[in-house]
């Protein structure tokens, strides 16, 4: 694995697309399967197997590899260069990235107008209408919170976001 790159090499190397290759070296470090291999790349196990080693990945699937390999970099930092450490801390379920299956569910956006019926910054036109985002009325319990492991959330790039924040987070010692 290579040292941690700024963004725009990320964005440059995806371009380029990754060698499949990469894909087996991510993930005998961290001790991923195939299946989940597959998964956080947005791609089928067969698909991904059906690539031979020296073959480049698509643009998306070049993007997703490298952005795992930037949070597996990180966390072998954060867990003091211990790969299985991070490899549990990667499947287990965390409070930090629970959700409530029915409040995602029952959100309804309401269409914003324009921004010229907003007026501008220094004549702002008072908004009468609630905020675009309305919650259906539910009683939640306790029981109806998903907590989510790092590695689930990895199959969007949002996740691999919300992951970092939490490494970010055991790394300055603010758990829980």
């Amino acid at each position: 694995m290579q040292a941690v790159l700024p963004v725009t090499s990320l964005i440059s190397q995806a371009r380029q697309g990754v060698l499949r290759r990469r894909v087996d070296e991510v993930a005998r470090l961290v001790g991923l399967t195939d299946k989940e291999m597959a998964r956080i790349l947005n791609m089928s196990i067969r698909g991904l197997h059906g690539k031979a080693t020296a073959t480049r990945l698509s643009l998306a699937a070049s993007e997703r590899l490298l952005l795992l390999e930037r949070l597996v970099q990180r966390g072998l930092s954060v867990f003091d260069g211990r790969a299985d450490l991070l490899a549990r801390w990667l499947r287990t379920p965390l409070a930090e990235l629970a959700y409530r299956p029915e409040t995602d569910l029952n959100l309804e956006l309401i269409a914003p107008g324009s921004l010229r019926d907003m007026g501008s910054f220094s004549q702002p036109i008072e908004q009468t209408t609630q905020p675009a985002i309305k919650e259906t009325p539910l009683a939640l319990s306790k029981d109806s919170v998903v907590a989510q492991s790092p590695l689930a959330v990895l199959d969007t790039v949002s996740g691999f976001s919300l992951a970092e924040d939490v490494l970010g987070r055991i790394e300055w010692g603010l758990v829980g």
